[in-house]
């Protein structure tokens, strides 16, 4: 065989194998929360005594469909809340209660300022009858330079209760948690321009806990949020 020969040969094979060969796929940087320090030095300081971080009060009014899981705030494991880049953030919680009709809900919401703490801000929601994550968010009246809510960068303390008994209101249960509101055009302008992965990346490792939230439970529902509990250190019972 000739030497050009030998060449056309070569360069066949190689084509060849290229078109059969299984594309290289991008490698995907790993998903890890990296909560703010700003949380810790609140933990230091000593929280408000009615907040309530995470976990779920037990309810004797209401049958859980898993006896097993309870009333519970989407919140940082470990931590006692996290950033969010927008002004009116979604708060998230796991309901476990089936019910033949959807539940009442409070969803109260204030400011804290070096925990001189304004009045609760009340506002009525209903929640589904059926277990499931549930976003809760304050009519947008509520939040802004002209509202008796947060106008400038801040912490909000919120409260989920669900009324089961209204004449015992020890009988309801209720979950709580803290978001930083530290708004960030620049970076919700950058992260726009990225994939939703990427974008779930960029707010995880920026500490903007509420904001990965949304993708990840709004996308993926449980399975996401719970990539996002273990990415910041919890781990689910055996």
């Amino acid at each position: 065989m000739s030497v050009h020969s030998l060449a056309r040969t070569l360069l066949s094979l190689t084509a060849w194998l290229l078109l059969i060969a299984p594309p290289l796929t991008a490698q995907t940087a790993p998903l890890q929360y990296s909560p703010d320090p700003t949380f810790s030095v609140l933990s230091r300081k000593g929280a408000p005594k009615d907040i309530i971080y995470g976990g779920g009060k037990r309810s004797i009014c209401l049958t859980r469909a898993d006896p097993a899981r309870g009333l519970t705030a989407i919140v940082p494991p470990g931590d006692f809340g996290g950033l969010s880049a927008t002004t009116n953030p979604k708060f998230w919680v796991y309901m476990p209660y089936a019910t033949d009709t959807p539940l009442s809900g409070v969803l109260s919401v204030r400011t804290i300022d070096d925990f001189r703490s304004a009045p609760f801000i009340r506002v009525p929601v209903t929640l589904p009858a059926q277990p499931g994550l549930v976003a809760l968010k304050l009519p947008t009246s509520l939040i802004g330079a002209t509202s008796p809510l947060l106008n400038h960068p801040g912490v909000l303390a919120w409260t989920l209760t669900v009324v089961c008994d209204e004449e015992n209101l020890s009988r309801n249960p209720f979950v709580s948690g803290l978001v930083m509101v530290t708004p960030q055009p620049a970076l919700l302008q950058r992260v726009a321009r990225l994939s939703r992965s990427e974008q779930v990346l960029e707010f995880a490792r920026s500490g903007y806990w509420y904001d990965a939230l949304d993708l990840v439970a709004g996308t993926d529902g449980e399975i996401g949020v719970q990539r996002l509990m273990e990415s910041a250190g919890w781990k689910p019972a055996r």
